[in-house]
């Protein structure tokens, strides 16, 4: 077999290369991992948090003139657990904490959501499954219509203090219409109607609203939610002020 023996010139062109394809790479993976950081900076600050779609995680505390809520979300990609609990400053006619809660997870992918949520208080229960899809009209103008169908149950005391449990099929279709400013705030307009089968009437609410970044992590809000008069609502009012953190 033929040795073959290199020069000291072929020698040093040879370290060279290799030097400078050891540099070269170290160099490109640096460059991959900030524009991958970068990047994922970017999702970040693109997010509008008044998106119902948008995946995030926070914490929160709303008011109200009479109650108090502690709003808490964790986003994991595709997958969002949300759980939100009130409690109001009077107790009950008979002396019980007035507590109201709401869970929902929700997994959406390409705009498209579904959910399921549990919602009640202490003399109610409710549990909806439902479907939502966004639609940018433009830039900043997004609509999101939903779909939910559910089972509530509700839990009434008569006169003579006997306790009346009441189920029913219920379904709910909504739109939730949102303007959001290049800025990252927003602000946000959402009927609803819910058709309760035993009761065979309607129950119509809207929620209107909005938040202001202080902060890349901070913001601050308001919300107003109003419930209309019928058969098996009393007409309401509520407005609501928030701070949220982001992380």
């Amino acid at each position: 077999m033929e040795v073959v023996y290199l020069g000291n010139e072929m020698k040093k062109t040879i370290l060279t290369v290799v030097i400078s394809s050891l540099a070269f790479g170290a160099y490109a993976e640096e460059a991959t991992t900030k524009n991958t950081e970068l990047a994922q900076s970017d999702s970040v600050e693109d997010i509008n948090y008044g998106d119902p779609t948008a995946s995030f995680s926070t914490l929160g505390l709303s008011r109200s003139g009479d109650a108090t809520q502690i709003n808490g979300m964790l986003g994991f990609g595709a997958n969002i657990f949300q759980l939100d609990v009130g409690v109001a400053d009077k107790k009950t006619v008979d002396d019980k904490i007035a507590y109201n809660y709401r869970a929902r997870y929700f997994h959406v992918t390409d705009g498209l959501g579904f959910s399921v949520d549990v919602l009640g208080d202490r003399d109610s229960t409710t549990a909806l499954a439902g479907m939502i899809y966004k639609f940018e009209i433009t830039d900043n103008f997004l609509l999101f219509p939903m779909l939910s169908i559910g089972r509530t149950h509700v839990d009434e005391k008569n006169t003579h203090a006997v306790t009346d449990k009441q189920d029913s099929n219920i379904y709910q279709a909504g739109l939730y219409g949102m303007y959001a400013f290049d800025a990252r705030h927003w602000l946000y307009a959402n009927p609803k109607s819910t058709y309760v089968q035993r009761a065979s009437e309607w129950l119509t609410q809207i929620e209107v609203g909005g938040g202001y970044m202080v902060t890349d992590s901070v913001s601050v809000g308001f919300k107003v939610e109003h419930t209309a008069e019928s058969d098996i609502s009393r007409k309401d009012t509520t407005g609501w002020v928030q701070a949220n953190y982001y992380f």
